[in-house]
């Protein structure tokens, strides 16, 4: 930030947390630093976020127009920062909420605001030991790529999900095999508990992958060896019954019921159990408390985070690798069967020789030029990546699909308000299941979002933002999921991926049914108040959410929403006119081109995609297996 943005992002601060109550003020010579840290963090982020916070800072300075924010004294910026986020014109709040969003995290992320509310993220076993590693864990140095070519079999690009899945399978079948990422290695031991450490080093864009659309939606992704699964909740769910039937009969996949096999292979893998109820906290207590007082349908996760009984690092790496991200879990077994994993190395472009795909030119983070040459390619970069390489190279397009068809899975934060103390860090982050409302496509799933994370969607400035903060100790919170209908579409502008996403009226429609559906289990386990997130509704009180929420009138813009699963965009069918990929993996335009990840997936899982991806994965390369020998 230019020295007036940072002035302006300053007095921004000040105003969401002045002095005064349990917490400390954000700013002044007593106070929390945020805008320095904030303002180096932001130094680390591409440079159109970049701009677009600069664009925001000075607009917000001439909103009190003819004065300057800046100008105003404190009780009145906060009042104006509450007044802006209240407002009828949708800018307005999108201004307040991404501002408050760095504002929040740089505030949060100090030990002393922590400690005052009472949510320090820890991860924790029964024993208090961290649990053994199921595999030798992967050498540092060997990660390196040489600035140099390589050979082998098969070359893998990216090492999340689908790409070390693969790669695992691959190697133990006798194949030489290399995995290139090009995000970094990390694991327990260079884990930043600090968020605006931890954002650039594991997340793509640095945590500020945004859906372009109405609403914009922050969709994170993971950037790092092991991809999403470092950062995900560790939540393990077998794709329904109907989705794979209907991925068999509308796209021609036949083997799509057919993964049982893979499916078992991939939860042993992982160490996929289901939640001790016991364990799981008193977030979750509540969730099937309410439940079972509405008569719905509930369940413990089940999750690959072995013998955790607290868990509250996941997005910025689990305390103690634990959950058997790929990192720690596919990964090493694939190094072990000879598989050579390459960090730091951004796969460019797609080598075609003599019509067929020969490998790929990569570029090391220190700017390096490195090459694989390969039998075969598998591109595993995930729903952004994938779609990212081929279209930056003209491949792959001939059926218009590539670049479509994008799901995200919608989610919505709705906390909720008890007299007793919750304490959801003191448990397991994502923990229970309300699946009532599966059949209309809604997931409720208790998920205790870290307070550096969560704490921008508590309402309001000044004193009334900070009680609300200091009370969050007592508050519960679910996640709405829906199976979304709505369709995002990639496209490539000056080089950069540009990605649109808008929710459709049946979506908006879901979503609303199902904050409504999470306010019900909130109130019937005995809360005092909800927080909706939707629109200029800042709080329900009981038997409010059928007349606020169910029967309101919202537009796309007022769902405060995020997005968790990408997949779709180069997607799986039999016929070539259907899709980009066919059944095999093989993509239909490129011999010898192949993708495993959730880019093919012909429609939404419903679920949390990651074991899925696995099985897919599995699929497909024990296919290339055999074609290879």
């Amino acid at each position: 930030m230019s020295a007036r943005e940072l002035a302006i992002f300053r007095a921004f601060c000040e105003a969401l947390a002045p002095a005064g109550g349990r917490l400390p003020a954000a700013e002044g010579a007593d106070g929390v630093s945020v805008a320095e840290p904030v303002s180096e963090y932001v130094a680390c982020i591409p440079p159109q976020p970049r701009a677009l916070l600069r664009v925001a800072l000075r607009a917000l300075d001439l909103t009190p127009f003819p004065r300057r924010f800046t100008a105003l004294p404190l009780e009145r910026r906060s009042a104006w920062i509450e007044r802006l986020e209240q407002s009828r014109l949708r800018p307005f709040r999108d201004l307040v909420l991404g501002l408050k969003t760095l504002a929040s995290l740089g505030y949060t992320r100090d030990p002393s605001v922590q400690e005052a509310v009472g949510s320090v993220p820890a991860c924790r076993t029964e024993s208090g030991a961290a649990p053994a590693r199921a595999v030798p864990p992967l050498d540092p140095v060997a990660l390196v790529p040489p600035e140099d070519v390589e050979r082998c079999d098969v070359v893998v690009v990216g090492s999340g999900a689908g790409g070390a899945s693969a790669a695992r399978v691959l190697a133990e079948r006798g194949l030489s095999v290399i995995v290139v990422e090009s995000g970094d290695y990390h694991d327990a031991s260079t884990y930043s508990r600090d968020p605006l450490e931890a954002l650039p080093r594991l997340y793509r864009d640095g945590g500020l992958t945004v859906c372009e659309g109405r609403p914009a939606i922050p969709l994170p992704v993971g950037h790092c060896v092991g991809g999403t699964t470092v950062v995900n909740s560790g939540t393990c769910l077998r794709p329904p019954d109907d989705v794979l039937a209907r991925w068999r009969s509308e796209f021609g996949i036949a083997w799509a019921g057919e993964l049982e096999r893979e499916l078992e292979e991939v939860e042993r893998a992982l160490s996929v159990t289901r939640l001790d109820a016991a364990s799981a906290g008193r977030n979750a207590e509540l969730a099937r408390l309410g439940a079972e007082r509405l008569g719905a349908s509930n369940a413990p996760l089940c999750r690959n985070a072995r013998e955790v009984v607290c868990c509250g690092t996941c997005p910025t790496g689990c305390e103690l690798d634990a959950k058997q991200a790929m990192h720690v879990s596919e990964l090493p077994r694939a190094a072990a069967a000879g598989a050579r994993i390459r960090a730091g190395a951004r796969a460019r472009r797609v080598i075609v020789e003599r019509g067929a795909a020969a490998g790929v030119e990569c570029r090391t983070r220190w700017g390096g030029r490195y090459e694989v040459r390969a039998r075969a390619v598998v591109l595993a970069a995930g729903a952004l990546g994938t779609p990212e390489l081929l279209m930056g190279q003209g491949l792959c397009g001939s059926s218009g699909h590539l670049g479509r068809h994008l799901r995200i899975h919608p989610a919505c934060w709705v906390g909720a308000l008890f007299d007793e103390e919750v304490d959801a860090s003191d448990g397991v982050m994502q923990s229970w299941l309300v699946d009532e409302w599966a059949e209309r496509g809604v997931l409720l799933e208790a998920t205790a979002t870290p307070l550096t994370f969560g704490g921008h969607w508590m309402r309001g400035a000044g004193p009334a933002f900070k009680e609300r903060l200091e009370r969050w100790g007592r508050v519960a919170m679910l996640g709405v999921h829906i199976s979304d209908r709505s369709e995002g579409r990639l496209r490539l502008s000056g080089g950069r991926l540009r990605i649109r996403y808008s929710l459709s009226r049946p979506d908006r429609d879901a979503l609303r049914f199902g904050i409504a559906r999470a306010a019900d289990v909130h109130f019937a386990a005995g809360a005092r108040e909800v927080y909706p997130q939707l629109g200029r509704v800042a709080v329900l009180l009981p038997g409010e959410q059928a007349a606020l929420v169910e029967r309101g009138r919202f537009a796309a813009g007022d769902y405060r929403v995020e997005g968790f699963h990408p997949l779709g965009s180069a997607r799986m069918a039999a016929d070539p006119r259907a899709g980009v990929v066919a059944p095999t993996g093989e993509t239909h335009d490129l011999p010898g081109l192949y993708v495993a990840d959730a880019s093919l997936f012909p429609t939404s899982t419903r679920v949390n995609p990651m074991v899925t991806i696995c099985a897919v994965a599995r699929r497909i390369a024990g296919g290339l297996a055999d074609r290879l020998g």
